[in-house]
């Protein structure tokens, strides 16, 4: 079956499974899957759709707005959303990915339980390669008209839900994450930096970066932004001639006031003070 979608090209295919009772009451089932070359006029913007989505990135850029985040899947990455939820996602020029959309049993839980931890975007790791062969023997099994019965599908998708539940929340890519937030957060140290900000410099929800920066270093993001400023402050004060409202412009306070309160506070001692002591 060829899509009707606008920007999906005329050699993509999608198949549509209309599964039985006995399947919707025992089983994970798919609803959709296919293959799709796409050019930049392809995009869908949903208020809610009631199924689940995988889909695995061969070449190209698949854009994705979901949960306040704006994210960006490339070539070998994978994306997992349950589309219950307001989602709009677009082609760059030239994409080609896999996809299905299946619910049953407790796979919107599972869903909510491995995005939680894992966030939506999965990076190129051995479990996305497992992945792509799923969602490519499945779109291929049905292009050919093979038979999937519904034991064997739920199979399918119970393995796809467990290479994402198992990809690497993996430390490398944890301190990646906050590293890249560590020094976002120091060279954009003279202005406000927001939680949603940093989240979204990531890719990761606000709830799952805040939970990992403050695992990773001990601070919230907001008390290491304090802690940033602050050191950059000392430094000023001591190697500097500029005032103390100055200081405060360059380390994003509004008002000399605010600066002076945090640093008695965070210090011990006022600005001035800081600066004439050895």
């Amino acid at each position: 079956m060829q899509s009707v979608d606008p920007g999906v090209l005329p050699n993509s295919y999608c198949f549509s499974y209309t599964p039985s009772e006995l399947a919707k009451r025992l089983y994970y089932y798919p609803v959709w899957c296919g293959h799709y070359f796409c050019n930049a006029n392809y995009f869908m913007k949903r208020k809610s759709y009631p199924y689940l989505l995988i889909l695995y990135v061969i070449n190209g850029k698949f854009n994705l707005e979901y949960e306040g985040l704006t994210l960006t899947a490339h070539a070998g990455e994978v994306i997992f959303i349950d589309c219950q939820k307001a989602h709009y996602y677009y082609a760059s020029e030239g994409l080609e990915f896999l996809y299905i959309h299946f619910d049953g049993n407790n796979s919107h839980e599972l869903c909510q339980q491995i995005t939680e931890t894992h966030g939506y975007l999965y990076h190129n790791s051995k479990t996305n390669t497992q992945i792509g062969e799923i969602l490519y023997s499945v779109a291929e099994k049905c292009n050919k008209n093979h038979v999937i019965c519904a034991p064997a599908f739920s199979l399918i998708i119970y393995q796809l839900l467990m290479a994402v539940s198992s990809a690497p929340t993996d430390s490398e890519q944890h301190r990646s994450a906050v590293l890249r937030s560590i020094n976002y957060i120091k060279s954009n140290a003279n202005r406000k930096i927001t939680l949603e900000e940093l989240s979204k410099h990531v890719n990761l929800s606000r709830y799952y970066f805040s939970h990992l920066f403050k695992a990773e270093t001990g601070y919230s993001p907001r008390e290491y932004i304090v802690s940033t400023r602050l050191d950059k402050a000392k430094i000023l004060l001591k190697t500097t001639r500029l005032s103390i409202a100055e200081i405060a412009y360059e380390i994003g306070y509004d008002n000399s006031g605010s600066f002076i309160n945090i640093f008695c506070s965070k210090v011990g001692i006022s600005p001035s003070m800081f600066r004439i002591t050895s």
